[in-house]
């Protein structure tokens, strides 16, 4: 299991996340209009159709989901996107993506923060927790389909501090929360805005604090790089380390969502 607090990044509110969410969805849509057979140069098998049609399929879900009040396929987002009676319809793979883009921001923006609706957390039932998981949803993907092109720009760094920060306060404390146990510690400290995370880990799983620490291993960089790094975009040497790097392999290896 994993001991740590929530984190939320005050600075980040619902209409900057739908700023951003906004700017992605349109980069992304501006991308769909080009080759989509080029190959996704970090994930195997995987092509700028795919990942649009992934990204696009999972807005469709989420916004359904948050219309309706409840998940509309029951083993989740996953089974229901590869389902292939729910691929899209068309070979207007921009103008299908900006429709669903625009249908989640309707449902999610139309509420405020803290109002109730359906997640797929189970620690939070807030209009934030979508804020948050979309507009990293759809900065991730970005960065992926503008890899394909060999133009990738980086995640903007408050931004990305915010997506690590969900990294472990939701994908590994309720998917992976045993994933990552036992010895050793890492400390992660981005270097071009507020965030370091200590990660501590023990036979349950892992404590990540948020706060300065002397760690078996420490790595810094921007926090772009950083967030690139437990998404496993990229590998620790993109970033200036220190310690034992194989703590930093085995964190790549047990921490994949």
């Amino acid at each position: 299991m994993i001991c740590r607090q929530r984190f939320w990044r005050e600075t980040l509110t619902p209409d900057l996340y739908r700023t951003s969410f906004r700017k992605s969805a349109l980069r992304i849509t501006e991308l769909a209009r080009n080759d989509r057979q080029i190959d996704i140069p970090h994930i195997p098998n995987w092509t700028v159709g795919d990942a649009v049609i992934h990204v696009g399929l999972v807005f469709d879900f989420v916004g359904q989901s948050i219309l309706q009040g409840s998940p509309i396929g029951e083993q989740g987002v996953a089974p229901w996107a590869n389902d292939p009676a729910n691929q899209p319809e068309t070979s207007d793979l921009d103008k299908w993506f900006e429709t669903v883009a625009e249908d989640l921001a309707e449902a999610i923006w139309s509420h405020q923060a803290n109002d109730k609706v359906w997640t797929s957390s189970k620690q939070t039932n807030t209009a934030q927790f979508w804020m948050r998981r979309m507009t990293q949803e759809a900065e991730m993907h970005r960065w992926d389909i503008e890899a394909a092109y060999g133009d990738s720009q980086p995640i903007n760094p408050e931004l990305a501090v915010d997506g690590i920060d969900e990294f472990y306060d939701f994908f590994v404390a309720e998917r992976l929360p045993e994933a990552f146990a036992g010895d050793g510690s890492v400390h992660l400290h981005a270097t071009d805005a507020e965030g370091e995370w200590m990660i501590t880990r023990n036979d349950a799983g892992v404590v990540v604090e948020k706060k300065h620490g002397k760690g078996d291993v420490a790595a810094r960089g921007p926090a772009s790089d950083l967030l690139l790094f437990v998404w496993n975009r990229q590998s620790h040497s993109a970033l200036e380390t220190f310690g034992n790097t194989e703590l930093l392999e085995d964190h790549q290896r047990f921490l994949q969502i």
